[in-house]
C-alpha cells in the first residue's frame, strides 16, 4: 500500500509522466470561438486549476474563472471552455456543476470513475491520468500539468510552460538537499504552533496548496491570507496583546515575481508582527520562471507537511474525516 512519504518522494517522476501525457493529449477543435474558461475542481483535484490561473495569468487573452462549488457562472455557454477536474471522477460537487453545463465546450481530467462515464458516453474531450493510489492529493503533477496543455491545444497559450516545467523537474533534483532542509525547518516551526502564512496575491494558490496538506497531513489548522488585500482588514487583527498570538507562527513566503509595492507592504508588516510573537519567519522561492518557483515551493510544502504529520504523531494518508463526511452526504439523495 501506497504511503505519503513515497507518494511525495515520487512527485518528480509524476510531473515527468504528466510532461508526456500531455505531449499525447488529443482534442477535438472547438466548435465556437472560446472567450471564457471555467475550470471546476474541489481539494486536491481543484488546487491545480487555481495554480494553473496564477501561472497563466500574464499570458491567456480570456478570463478564467475557479468553480470550487455545486453551482456554475450564469455567463457559462457556447463560447466557453469549461474544464471539469476530479482525480477520483465522483467528487459529487464537480459532477453536479458539469450536469448544468449547456452549449459549452467541455473537456474533463480525470482517472475514472463516474465523470469519465460521462465523457465517454457524450464525446466530451478528456485525460484520463493514472490512479496509482487513492490519494488526489498527492497527484497534483498530474491534474495542473494537463490543464496548461488542454489550454495550449485549445490554442489559448503558447507552449512556452513546457520547457520551463522540464527545467523545474531538474531543479527539484538538484536541490534535493536544500528542500529537505527548509521542509524540516518549517516543521520545526509550525510545530505546536498555528500556522500563519502570507504571500503575494499572486501565490495565493501555492500557499493555498500548503495550507490543505498541513490540514490533511499533519491534522492541523493552518490559516493563510495574501497582500495587498490583508492590509486593508486582516493586519488590525494584529493590534490585541502578545498573549493573544502566543501559539502563532508567521512565514512570509517570497519569490521573485513578487509586486515590489507588496513587497515593502511585508517588509513592514514583519515589523507589525515581531512586535506580538517572536516567530516570524520567511521563505525565498528559487527558480528561472514562476513556474519553477511555484514546483520548488509546492516540494517543500509537501514535504515539511510529512515532517510535521511526523512530529505529531499521525498518519499523513489517511482523511477518515472526510470519507465520514462523504459517507453521511451518501446517506441523502442528489
Amino acid at each position: 500500500m501506497a504511503n505519503m512519504q513515497d507518494l511525495i518522494a515520487s512527485f518528480p517522476a509524476q510531473l515527468s509522466k504528466s510532461i508526456e501525457i500531455g505531449r499525447n493529449q488529443k482534442v477535438t477543435n472547438p466548435t465556437n470561438e472560446i472567450r471564457n474558461v471555467v475550470i471546476a475542481g474541489l481539494g486536491g483535484s481543484g488546487i491545480g486549476g487555481s495554480i494553473v490561473e496564477s501561472i497563466i495569468i500574464n499570458e491567456i487573452k480570456v478570463p478564467v474563472v475557479i468553480c470550487k462549488t455545486y453551482d456554475i457562472p450564469a455567463f457559462i455557454g457556447k463560447n466557453t471552455l469549461f474544464i471539469a477536474s476530479s482525480f477520483s471522477g465522483g467528487t459529487e460537487e464537480t459532477l453536479i456543476a458539469l450536469g448544468q453545463v449547456k452549449d459549452a465546450k467541455i473537456a474533463c481530467v480525470t482517472s475514472g470513475g463516474e465523470l469519465l462515464n460521462i465523457c465517454k458516453q457524450n464525446n466530451y474531450d478528456y485525460v484520463q491520468i493514472p490512479n496509482e493510489a487513492p490519494c488526489p492529493r498527492a497527484f497534483l503533477g498530474y491534474s495542473f500539468i494537463q490543464i496548461l496543455f488542454l489550454l495550449k491545444n485549445y490554442g489559448l497559450i503558447s507552449n512556452s510552460f513546457e520547457a520551463e516545467l522540464e527545467k523545474a523537474v531538474k531543479a527539484l533534483d538538484d536541490k534535493k538537499d536544500l528542500i529537505h532542509l527548509e521542509a524540516k525547518r518549517l516543521a520545526d516551526i509550525f510545530h505546536g504552533e498555528l500556522p500563519i502564512i502570507y504571500s503575494d496575491t499572486r501565490l495565493l494558490a501555492t500557499v493555498t496548496r500548503f495550507q490543505q496538506q498541513i490540514n490533511e497531513n499533519a491534522k492541523q489548522l493552518c490559516h493563510i491570507n495574501h497582500m495587498p488585500e490583508m492590509n486593508h482588514n486582516e493586519l488590525v487583527g494584529w493590534q490585541l496583546g502578545e498573549e493573544a498570538y502566543k501559539n502563532t507562527a508567521v512565514l512570509l513566503v517570497k519569490t521573485a515575481y513578487d509586486n515590489p509595492r507588496t513587497r515593502l507592504r511585508m517588509d513592514i508588516c514583519e515589523e507589525i508582527f515581531l512586535q506580538k510573537t517572536p516567530s516570524v519567519f520567511s521563505l525565498y522561492a528559487e527558480g528561472e520562471s514562476f513556474i519553477e518557483q511555484v514546483i520548488f515551493l509546492i516540494n517543500i510544502f509537501d514535504w515539511a507537511s510529512w515532517y510535521l504529520a511526523e512530529k505529531n504523531g499521525v498518519d499523513s494518508f489517511e482523511v477518515n474525516i472526510i470519507t465520514h463526511l462523504k459517507g453521511e452526504l451518501g446517506k441523502v439523495p442528489v
